[in-house]
């Protein structure tokens, strides 16, 4: 709404021949201000997201470490997010919205320079498109980093400085087991995502299309059928993004029970235990 009526009071342009729309032309001063609102909408997000990611991450660590004693976990860890890590998760939301801040600058100098007269040619477009690549995966990095550091903040208790670190060499230590696992994560998100996605636009395909009831009322099925693929895909997105950020959680709980207690994992369920125990007699036995 800020940015939207920032934008509205900057002075009218008319539209130029064979265009219907008007632009917008802002002064400096108002460039400023659409800057200001615009960090402090990416800040916002970062943190709403940043709170989603601990409260979820706090839930399976309490249910990991002290299942026994579990009374409404979900609550518990809204409160101590709330009450006990404001600031850890507002600092790492800060960094993430930064460097986001940075790669929309990016693509605002970019495009002036071009209107400016910089030659649009195949070398100003490898450097920009590198820039860009560049950008891109440091704002994954940080993500990546943001939610290790997230799940290091609901299981110890520490700073976002000292999660982050806690957590980098965490995975340094177990490199292999948290690629791995990773990558099967990847994996199983989208084959979660996929399926969530198509069954249910299949399933409503079918239904108005073989029910006379209803086929008879509707003139064509694609435009309800991309609506039922939209709706599936965010409810299978909301729902795979909580079962990763879960199994992310237990693994780091794991690795952190396993080192902290002498290579045994004394917190472990039995259930967890006993799959990773099949899993190390099915090494054993591929490596004989």
């Amino acid at each position: 709404m800020c940015i939207r009526d920032r934008y509205s009071t900057g002075e009218q342009k008319r539209p130029q021949e064979g265009w219907p729309f008007a632009s917008i032309e802002v002064d400096q001063r108002l460039e400023g201000q659409l800057a200001y609102h615009l960090f402090g909408l990416l800040w916002i997000n970062a943190f709403i997201i940043a709170l989603g990611q601990f409260i979820l991450a706090s839930s399976a660590g309490i249910w990991y470490f002290m299942r026994q004693q579990m009374n409404s976990p979900v609550r518990t860890s809204v409160f101590r997010a709330l009450r006990y890590h404001m600031g850890s998760l507002a600092f790492g939301s800060l960094i993430l919205a930064i460097v986001q801040f940075i790669r929309i600058t990016f693509e605002y100098i970019k495009k002036k320079s071009y209107a400016m007269g910089v030659p649009e040619n195949a070398v100003t477009k490898f450097i920009f498109k590198c820039m860009k690549c560049c950008l891109a995966c440091f704002e994954r990095f940080i993500k990546f980093i943001n939610t290790q550091a997230y799940i290091q903040v609901a299981l110890t208790g520490k700073s976002f400085c000292s999660s982050a670190i806690a957590a980098f060499y965490l995975i340094f230590r177990n490199t292999v087991v948290f690629g791995m696992t990773h990558g099967l994560s990847i994996i199983f998100v989208f084959v979660g995502k996929l399926f969530i996605t198509v069954i249910p636009t299949i399933a409503g395909f079918l239904v108005i299309t073989q029910v006379e009831d209803i086929s008879k009322r509707i003139s064509s099925p694609i435009s309800l059928c991309i609506c039922f693929a939209f709706i599936s895909y965010a409810i299978g997105s909301l729902f795979m993004q909580v079962w990763g950020m879960a199994s992310e959680t237990i693994l780091q709980a794991y690795l952190v029970d396993i080192e902290v207690n002498a290579n045994v994992a004394t917190n472990c369920p039995a259930s967890l235990q006993e799959f990773v125990d099949k899993n190390k007699k099915i090494k054993d036995k591929t490596r004989v």
